[in-house]
Order: C-alpha cells, then structure tokens, then sequence
C-alpha cells in the first residue's frame, strides 16, 4: 500500500513537471490530458521512484485478471493455484508481458494473489456455510487437511479453527435471538 508521503512526494514532482494532477489511492487524474513527451516524462520519473506506470487499458486488463482468478476459485476450485497462470494463457486471456506487469503492480505473482484470493474463499466457507476442513482440502486439491492448515495459517495468520468458531458463536446468538429455526431446518436438508 502506498502512503500519503509517497502521494506528496509524486504529487511535488510533477507540479515541478508542470502538471497538475490530482493523486489519490494510487491513481493520478489530470486535469488537462499530457501530451506524449510530458507522458514519457511521467513514465520515466514514477520508473525512477519505484513506481509503474499502468495506463487506463493495461489496468482495465488487470482488473479483468484479478476477477478471472475469483472465478476460477469459484467456479473451477479443482485448478491448483499454482496452475492459473498457464490455465489463463491456455485460454489466451492472459500474456506474459501481463503477467509481469500484474507481478510489478500488485507486489506478487498470480500463484500468490490466487492463494491468498483462494483463503479468502475458504474463509467465507468456514464462516457461511457448512464445510469440514477435509472437504475443503478436496475440494482445492491440498494433499491433506494439513497441507491446508499451514497455508492458510501463513497466509491469514488464523487458523481455520477460528473461523470455525466464530460460526459457531454467531449461529448460537442467532438461536438465543429466535432465528433457529431457520437454520435448523437448513442444516437438515443438508
């Protein structure tokens, strides 16, 4: 995450470029379009501060890759993680130029964002619905329910059991509130 120091700090540079921009959560909106040398100027500075330039395309393209590794662990959890990045140039939806540029941007590869978006996944499993941990491990191809206990103790920093815990602790204030029933007659069916 880039802090308010380093939005001053673009921000004074390119007032002293003679740009006018508004810089906030790591977008830069002009008031008055660049011209192409004053953007390769741009380009060059944010380069030597340690940032990437990412115009509108290339980051509507990043968007579209973050949302495609969301649907693949939804829709297709059976893909390891390690797996989306050729998964994703098989389909040709994804290049190796964007696969750098999305490693520059968001300070991680594919196979990182897609393990830390698949815990994600899991989390709100283990809070909403009903799963045990050996049928998530299945279910995302971990070898064990151990495998899958230590990544995602790395990556969230909790272990599933908390989670676990805090669905037990809401469904138990739901029931001493009369809203049981409902859940009662789901946990049934299932």
């Amino acid at each position: 995450m880039v802090g308010s120091r380093c939005y001053e700090k673009i921000g004074k540079e390119l007032a002293r470029m003679g740009m006018i921009p508004e810089v906030s959560q790591g977008v830069i909106d002009f008031h008055e379009e660049p011209d192409g040398m004053q953007l390769l100027q741009l380009k060059e500075v944010l380069w030597d501060m340690g940032y990437e330039f990412v115009d509108d395309l290339n980051s509507k393209k990043l968007d579209e890759v973050s949302g495609l590794i969301k649907k693949l662990i939804y829709r297709h959890p059976e893909i390891p993680v390690s797996g989306y990045p050729e998964y994703l140039e098989e389909l040709e939806l994804l290049d190796q130029e964007m696969i750098l540029l999305f490693s520059q941007v968001h300070g991680m590869d594919l196979v990182q964002y897609g393990a830390i978006q698949q815990m994600e996944r899991i989390k709100e499993m283990l809070l909403y619905e009903d799963w045990k941990l050996k049928e998530i491990a299945e279910l995302f191809q971990f070898k064990n329910k151990g495998q899958l206990k230590r990544t995602f103790e790395r990556i969230t920093g909790l272990t599933p059991k908390f989670y676990k815990d805090i669905r037990k602790k809401r469904l138990k204030i739901r029931e001493e509130n009369g809203f049981g029933e409902n859940i009662s007659a789901i946990k049934e069916k299932n």
